[in-house]
């Protein structure tokens, strides 16, 4: 028990080691890397291509097609210089997960390379056909148990405009089940949240606190998500989180961090697990005793924690830069068929004026 008092210590030397390619070699056989995406299969794919490239320049020259057709010579060149430039692009990307890899191995958490799959109850993995997670780090240390990683998402085909960006995230426990909420970022979407909470209520946060967010929050559940977010609550998410949007469901609390969040660099994984760290427990804090009134007696005796209506908001949720893709992708296709009937009578109208 006086263990579980004392302050996490953890180790941040790792994230500093620089890399070799033994390392890397090491890395990835622990790891499991699967062969084809191995660092020397992927150097040997580069340097084919560029060996090809070259011949075909050659090629080219000596038959006089390069002198007729130069820009065959540029595709040519740029295909090496893209294939190359991807090289490393990977190499930078494979040294910091295993940088990352080192940090979990050495603080005694697990780690993975690569989870596919992965079924989380965030309404940010719920929507995709296939989610792939990467540099996964779990915790389960009871001081601070936790999981956090990088998440790339396929949408389905019913939800075609729910493809989204990649984005990092923060898993961590509840003390039991609340209401289904979540916390807007106003400045930065991080999730996709556009018809999140459809026919749900959009609670506008007081003072400072409405510049950074909104809730989205079931019908009839507001005043549990003010009992949830207080003010004191509130100040500690702008001071640690203001770039973050977080997620409520079921037992789990869900911190939504951009795409490009560097779990690698030691500062930002200090002040990650500073993060997780304090809203662990100021959210523990808040949900232990947590009851929900609307559940009624006989879900209460069938064991259901959370009633119907406060489980999930209704909704999917829609990235707002993926529906202005889709718009902009069909007032194309409507502008060229426009011009195909009837181009033709304009322009010959504008010359014959």
């Amino acid at each position: 028990m006086e263990a579980l008092n004392q302050p996490l210590q953890v180790e941040l030397g790792p994230l500093r080691e620089r890399m070799g390619i033994g390392d890397l070699l090491r890395y990835e056989r622990l790891a499991g890397i699967p062969l084809r995406r191995r660092f020397f299969v992927a150097l040997t794919g580069v340097l084919l291509l560029a060996i090809a490239m070259l011949v075909a320049l050659v090629w080219l020259d000596r038959t006089g097609i390069l002198a007729q057709a130069p820009v065959l010579g540029i595709f040519a060149v740029g295909y090496a210089v893209l294939a190359a430039v991807g090289f490393v692009w990977y190499a930078i990307d494979l040294t910091r997960r295993a940088r990352l890899a080192l940090f979990a191995w050495v603080n005694g958490w697990a780690y993975a390379d690569s989870l596919e799959g992965t079924r989380r109850p965030g309404s940010a993995f719920a929507r995709t056909l296939r989610s792939r997670e990467r540099g996964v780090v779990a915790s389960d240390d009871e001081r601070l148990p936790f999981e956090l990683g990088r998440n790339f998402s396929i949408g389905t085909r019913d939800w075609g405009a729910t493809v989204q960006r990649p984005f990092a995230f923060v898993e961590l426990p509840l003390p039991v089940k609340v209401p289904h909420i979540v916390l807007k970022n106003r400045r930065r979407s991080i999730i996709p949240t556009l018809g999140l909470g459809r026919g749900g209520a959009r609670m506008e946060l007081e003072g400072e606190f409405a510049k950074h967010f909104l809730l989205l929050v079931p019908e009839g559940y507001q005043q549990d998500a003010l009992y949830i977010f207080t003010p004191d609550l509130m100040a500690r998410v702008i001071d640690l989180g203001a770039g973050a949007e977080i997620e409520l469901v079921e037992d789990r609390l869900y911190v939504y961090l951009p795409g490009g969040t560097r779990f690698d660099r030691p500062a930002t994984m200090e002040a990650t697990l500073r993060l997780a760290e304090e809203f662990q427990r100021r959210f523990a804090a808040r949900t232990e005793l947590y009851r929900d009134d609307q559940a009624g007696d006989l879900a209460a005796r069938a064991g259901v924690a959370i009633g119907l209506r406060g489980q999930r908001l209704a909704g999917s949720g829609v990235s707002l830069m993926a529906v202005a893709a889709t718009a902009g992708v069909l007032l194309l296709s409507a502008g060229v068929t426009a011009f195909s009937l009837f181009g033709g009578d304009l322009l010959r109208a504008w010359g014959a004026g």
